[in-house]
């Protein structure tokens, strides 16, 4: 009797571990659509509303050779469900920008930057979509969704600040070589 109880019990066990181990995890990764309510200090991406200068409300670094800084990220919220067989893994992304992280100094107020400083704010959503579309792509499992993760959301964000460095270098040569056009004086 005992024997047969242990058997029965070692046969409930290996049944839960395989299916346990068989588990998948199935991954929704999508784009949040967040809303600041009024008097946040947070704008959420919109792709029909653009930064204004009113919405630079930090204070400026007069130090700092750059006119304007935009102080924009991406994150994410997440959810895990069982339903006994799968893990079920939903990850919002949001782009946000930090109205009091972000500065311009007096003297900025031309179209030109305000432009620039958007682009900062457009790489930035470029950047959580490439994170949807890095988390659509890995195979997680039971082991290693949370590692991987956080993992992938590291390296994409490297990515994209990688970029905003790019973009800065490359944005500061197409200024001054507009500056040289501009006063370039040609003799005949």
């Amino acid at each position: 009797m005992i024997r047969y109880k242990t058997g029965f019990l070692l046969l409930i066990c290996f049944s839960t571990i395989i299916k346990c181990i068989s588990q998948k995890v199935i991954v929704h990764a999508f784009m949040e659509n967040k809303k600041a309510s009024g008097g946040n200090d947070t704008i959420y991406y919109d792709f029909n509303r653009n930064l204004k200068w009113s919405d630079f409300k930090g204070k400026p670094d007069e130090s700092f050779f750059a006119g304007a800084v935009t102080a924009s990220g991406f994150a994410f919220d997440s959810q895990m469900d069982f339903d006994g067989t799968n893990i079920y893994l939903n990850i919002g992304v949001y782009t946000f920008f930090a109205k009091n992280d972000s500065w311009k100094k007096p003297q900025i107020n031309s179209d030109y930057h305000l432009l620039h400083e958007q682009h900062h704010f457009d790489i930035t959503r470029i950047g959580s979509e490439g994170f949807i579309n890095a988390l659509k792509k890995a195979h997680f499992n039971r082991e290693n969704y949370t590692t991987l993760l956080t993992s992938i959301f590291n390296k994409v964000y490297k990515e994209n600040s990688d970029t905003q460095h790019l973009y800065d270098k490359d944005d500061k040569i197409a200024a001054e070589i507009q500056k040289l056009k501009q006063g370039v004086v040609m003799k005949n």
